[in-house]
């Protein structure tokens, strides 16, 4: 079962997949670019940074979020 982006499984939450998600994101403003008509196009040095980056973000939101439900 989904509830709001987290996975339950056996009554247990598992953490979100940070790269996976982070993948996802810069996926989809690439294409939202696209559409958009920019031309944008990113090397794959420059697309792993921004995954890399995206990821820190998302574990950090993670981490806050687990400690304001253990506090």
């Amino acid at each position: 079962m989904t509830v709001s982006g987290t996975t339950y499984t056996d009554g247990v939450a598992r953490t979100p997949d940070a790269d996976r998600h982070a993948r996802d994101y810069i996926d989809r403003v690439v294409e939202s670019h696209r559409r958009n008509g920019y031309g944008l196009r990113l090397s794959k040095k420059r697309y792993e940074a921004a995954v890399a980056q995206v990821a820190e973000t998302f574990r950090g939101l993670i981490d806050a979020s687990s400690r304001n439900r253990a506090a």
